[in-house]
């Protein structure tokens, strides 16, 4: 009779084994999922570190000329006519243009340079280096455009002689730059940097405002 129930208590505690041994083996799958933990990607954050811009052997500042518009003011009367004219320069644009000199694949699938805004030159000084124009463009290989800031307005008092017209005329000087750029981009999830080089190309700024005044008799 010992014997007979020493039988079913093995039967008893292999069964209770098989089915230990199934639980633990669908928990160690349950750790298993069909997308892997280790492989999860999380986004990663990237920041400018430093950008420099240089003029080198194969870039130039040009200058054109900018012509304005015409102002006239005519006295058809007998005596002298005072006029107080205020002018601006409200038309002009400031342009920005990034020739990057990279392949697609050398940066990252997730850094896309586009989304960052920057400060680009204004003025360049003898000794080599730039003021920076106070609002900023995306890293854009396609020209954008603002309007430009940084003239003020005029003031003249003009004085028209009875019987004359007054051709008040405006002009400015914009430069042109072709300029080289250095950009270092930094991961900040990892801590790796890269480095984005090319030109920038764009109008630096206007200066040398001018105006004439030519007086013309009436018939």
């Amino acid at each position: 009779m010992i014997q007979a129930f020493s039988l079913r208590y093995k039967k008893l505690f292999f069964l209770v084994a098989i089915a230990f041994l199934f639980l633990v083996s669908c928990s160690k799958e349950s750790l298993h999922p069909e997308v892997d933990e280790d492989e999860t990607i999380l986004p990663h954050e990237y920041e400018i570190e430093s950008l420099t811009y240089l003029l080198v052997d194969d870039d130039k500042i040009d200058t054109v000329k900018i012509k304005g518009g015409i102002e006239e003011f005519t006295n058809p009367g007998n005596t002298l006519k005072e006029v107080h004219h205020v002018e601006t320069f409200d038309e002009l644009v400031k342009t920005s243009y990034f020739e990057v000199n990279q392949e697609e694949d050398e940066l990252p699938l997730d850094l896309n340079i586009t989304e960052f805004k920057v400060n680009v030159p204004a003025v360049y000084y003898d000794d080599g280096t730039f003021s920076y124009y106070p609002e900023p463009f995306p890293i854009s290989s396609s020209e954008k455009r603002q309007r430009y800031k940084g003239n003020g307005t005029f003031a003249f008092d003009l004085k028209v002689p009875a019987r004359s017209k007054l051709i008040f005329a405006k002009s400015i000087e914009r430069h042109d730059i072709i300029c080289s750029f250095k950009l270092i981009i930094r991961n900040k999830t990892t801590g790796e940097k890269y480095n984005v080089d090319g030109k920038w190309q764009g109008v630096l700024g206007y200066f040398n405002e001018s105006f004439s005044v030519d007086e013309e008799k009436l018939n």
